[in-house]
């Protein structure tokens, strides 16, 4: 791609990094298999996606297992690449989440070792590649539509998936990922290591880092990073009222997280006990994390799971005078708390929950 095509969301990712791949004047991107171990940043294209491919260097911790990449639009899933009871799978989808492509490869990546994996999905014929370490192992042309161009504007991740949360994670360590607006030929994919070199990048990413120990365990830290265009053709959803597509897509949550002063927490599940109906903590409380709209009851309990500090949150219906100034689609105020506060402040048609 043109280098300005793709960035990171605008917030602090913090990561682990280990031994890179031989040769590589840099080291690799290390992931645990843990929730909240993946790499997000998206993209902007300003066509839609025709010949493409995806390049990267894997290094799998064990088994290898787990989603590798989840390139998501919109409206759902576009790409994913996951490796299940030893099989690669490759999955293709359109704006419309109909699926427009598959494959899947047994035993392809090899456990505590240093895999190049290239998958390559052809315009017209709808033909799939997968190349390891140089060799083309895998050539379908399905019986999908062909000629279906996918979302060039959506989220990537890297090391799990978006929007299918019962899939594991990967670990291990990554290294030069790469996605181009081409379907390589088998010279071109055996070339390609030369582009992992920083003498070849056209355009060098200003992105500095800090080194934070964060629960024991050494990061580093993404910190003054500059969008690689002053004016961008695409930002990620606003969230100015949140509904599912700010919770499942990693730029969308991390823009909505930038925007109010937030951190993401790490729990994946959790249990709210009922503490009071028609009344809240007051407005004036100083445990108080934040305020939002959103678009149901239940959107206020998965952002407090998945916010960091939250204890506690209340849910209120907006009036119907303020719900049109906002959105037609605002529903309900959520506010939340980072301890368990006395609902004191009366207010018709609120529910107030803790965290059990």
């Amino acid at each position: 791609m043109s280098g300005r095509d793709a960035h990171l969301p605008p917030t602090d990712q913090c990561f682990v990094f280990s031994e890179g791949y031989p040769g590589f004047p840099y080291k690799a991107l290390t992931l645990t298999g843990e929730a909240g171990s993946f790499v997000d940043f998206y993209m902007r294209g300003t066509s839609d996606l025709k010949d493409l491919a995806v390049s990267v260097w894997i290094f799998p911790i064990g088994e290898p297992q787990g989603t590798l990449l989840n390139y998501l639009c919109e409206t759902g899933n576009v790409i994913k690449i996951a490796v299940l009871e030893s099989l690669l799978f490759v999955s293709f989808w359109d704006e419309y989440g109909v699926s427009v492509g598959a494959t899947a490869v047994p035993e392809l990546l090899v456990a505590d070792s240093w895999n190049h994996l290239v998958v390559s999905r052809q315009f017209d014929s709808g033909r799939i590649q997968v190349y390891h370490n140089g060799k083309l192992v895998d050539d379908i042309d399905d019986d999908f539509p062909n000629k279906i161009p996918l979302p060039a504007k959506g989220s990537m991740r890297l090391g799990s998936s978006q929007k299918d949360k019962g899939d594991l994670s990967f670990k291990g360590r990554f290294a030069c990922f790469q996605f181009f607006l081409a379907a390589p030929t088998l010279e071109e994919v055996q070339a390609s290591k030369d582009y992992c070199k920083p003498d070849k990048w056209k355009i060098i990413p200003e992105i500095a880092l800090e080194t934070r120990t964060i629960d024991g365990v050494e990061k580093g830290c993404v910190t003054d990073y500059v969008e690689p265009s002053d004016s961008p053709d695409v930002e990620p959803k606003d969230c100015e009222v949140v509904d599912m597509g700010c919770l499942v897509s990693g730029v969308n949550w991390n823009w909505f997280l930038r925007k109010n002063n937030l951190k993401a927490g790490h729990r994946d599940t959790a249990y709210f006990n009922l503490i009071n109906r028609d009344k809240i903590p007051s407005s004036s409380d100083q445990s108080i994390l934040g305020n939002f709209l959103a678009t149901e009851t239940k959107i206020c309990s998965r952002s407090c799971l998945r916010i960091k500090g939250c204890k506690a949150y209340s849910a209120t219906p907006v009036p119907l005078v303020e719900r049109v100034e906002s959105s037609a689609n605002a529903t309900t105020r959520c506010a939340l708390y980072k301890r368990v506060a006395e609902a004191t402040q009366a207010q018709p048609g609120a529910v107030y929950f803790a965290m059990r």
